[in-house]
C-alpha cells in the first residue's frame, strides 16, 4: 500500500513538474530583413575525352551492354533496360548512366575507363541519332 502510495506521488509530482513555471513566450516575427547570400550552382565538368563510336562498337558487345539494352546496329534486343534505339539518349546521358547507373543500370565506372564509357556513349548516339 505504501508502495502504490510513493509511486501515485511521484506519478503526480512529474505530472506537474511538466506543466511549466508560466513564463511568458514571445512570438516570433512574421517577416524577417535581411538578404541571404547567393548561391551559385556549378555544372560539373564535362568529360574531356572524344568518343570514337567505331572503337564503341567493341566496348558495347565487351561489356555486355545488348544482355540488357535493344540496340537494333549491335544485333541487341535486351529488354531490362530501356530501347536505346527508341529512347535516342544523348551523349551526356549515356555518358552519366555507364558511370554512375541508376535502378537496374549498374555503374561501369570500375569497369570501363573513361575513354571506353566516352566510345560506347558515341557508338549508342551516331546509331541512334541521339
Amino acid at each position: 500500500m505504501r508502495r502504490s502510495a510513493l509511486i501515485a506521488l511521484l506519478a503526480l509530482s512529474l505530472g506537474l513538474a511538466g506543466c511549466g513555471g508560466g513564463e511568458e513566450v514571445s512570438p516570433t516575427a512574421d517577416t524577417v530583413e535581411g538578404t541571404l547570400p547567393e548561391v551559385t550552382t556549378e555544372e560539373a565538368p564535362a568529360s574531356t575525352v572524344e568518343g570514337d563510336a567505331a572503337a564503341g562498337e567493341e566496348v558495347f558487345a565487351s561489356a555486355g551492354c545488348g544482355g540488357c539494352h535493344t540496340l537494333e546496329a549491335a544485333g541487341s534486343s535486351g529488354t531490362v533496360g530501356p530501347n536505346l534505339d527508341e529512347s535516342q539518349p544523348d551523349t551526356a546521358l549515356v555518358m552519366e548512366r555507364v558511370t554512375n547507373g541508376q535502378g537496374a543500370m549498374p555503374s561501369f565506372k570500375d569497369q570501363l575507363s573513361e575513354e571506353q564509357i566516352a566510345n560506347v556513349a558515341a557508338y549508342v548516339v551516331e546509331n541512334t541519332s541521339g
